[in-house]
């Protein structure tokens, strides 16, 4: 029960990986508060997360890409919840899938307001709260693109770039009091992968090839997801913070790699690789 007493949102809370971390927090003993724009999914999270874990979880209807119903919303739980020691940043879309010259200018902008915006909404909003915990704890969701190129994806991939850097500024803007950080949570099988398939040649052939292979193995697990993200809420992260850490690829649960987390800070981080501060190793003999 590392989050019992704790008191967690988690935005995309009505399906996909931000229910899976819903239960997982409410199995660890957190009051859950779930938030999305589907309030009958919602609905069904709720009941789920009761019968996982008791507790009064909640949930509000919120379009995270509306700073403005943000701000209220944080304003309500503030009243309603009182101190919030977590926030889960799950809601996001992919947008338009294509080549550059194909992508509409809107629909690029209006993925970058729910995916990047959004995220800075909710942190924002919620800060002042976080801020009352013993040691708050934000969780944002990078994605495909977050660290390497994602040709077809132009969108979703800078919105989960920026997702990146944002966390790392936060991370250090209030280090010693919120831990902030991004998790990579793999190929997990969701709606976005399903319109991949829906765009077809759009996606690009590799992609869309890597895809319909990963749907047929079934993909990465979204319980794996949810371990880390109760982790990175959990009092056993306090001092990592301003990582990229991967659900699927880093051995996260390993001690000696959380303690190069807590005192690298180059480590799970975005930086350009160069013969300046990454140096190439010598070919042998």
């Amino acid at each position: 029960m590392t989050l019992n007493g704790k008191t967690i949102i988690v935005t995309g809370g009505s399906m996909g990986i931000g229910r899976a971390v819903a239960l997982r927090a409410a199995r660890e003993g957190a009051r859950v508060t779930v938030v999305s724009r589907h309030e009958q999914g919602l609905a069904e999270t709720v009941r789920e997360l009761t019968a996982a874990g008791g507790g009064d979880h909640g949930y509000f209807v919120l379009d995270v890409g509306r700073p403005d119903d943000v701000e209220r919303i944080a304003r309500e739980a503030g009243q309603k919840l009182g101190t919030i020691d977590g926030i889960v940043n799950c809601a996001g879309v992919y947008g338009p899938i294509g080549k550059t010259e194909d992508i509409d200018v809107a629909a690029f902008a209006e993925t970058l307001q729910t995916n990047l915006v959004g995220t800075f909404a909710v942190c924002r909003s919620f800060l002042p709260l976080l801020g009352k915990a013993p040691r708050g704890k934000i969780v944002n969701f990078s994605g495909g693109g977050g660290a390497s190129a994602f040709p077809h994806y132009s969108a979703y991939a800078a919105s989960k770039a920026a997702v990146v850097r944002l966390t790392e500024n936060i991370g250090l803007e209030y280090a010693g009091r919120i831990d902030a950080n991004a998790v990579a949570p793999g190929f997990v099988i969701t709606r976005l992968h399903r319109e991949t398939v829906a765009a077809g040649e759009r996606a690009g052939s590799a992609f869309l090839k890597k895809t319909l292979d990963e749907m047929e193995k079934g993909g990465a697990s979204p319980e794996k997801v949810a371990a880390l993200v109760a982790f990175l809420l959990s009092p056993a992260s306090d001092g990592i913070t301003g990582k990229f850490v991967s659900a699927v690829w880093d051995s996260w649960d390993d001690p000696a790699f959380q303690e190069r987390l807590r005192t690298d800070p180059d480590f799970c981080t975005l930086r350009r690789i160069d013969d300046r501060s990454f140096f190439k190793k010598e070919e042998p003999a």
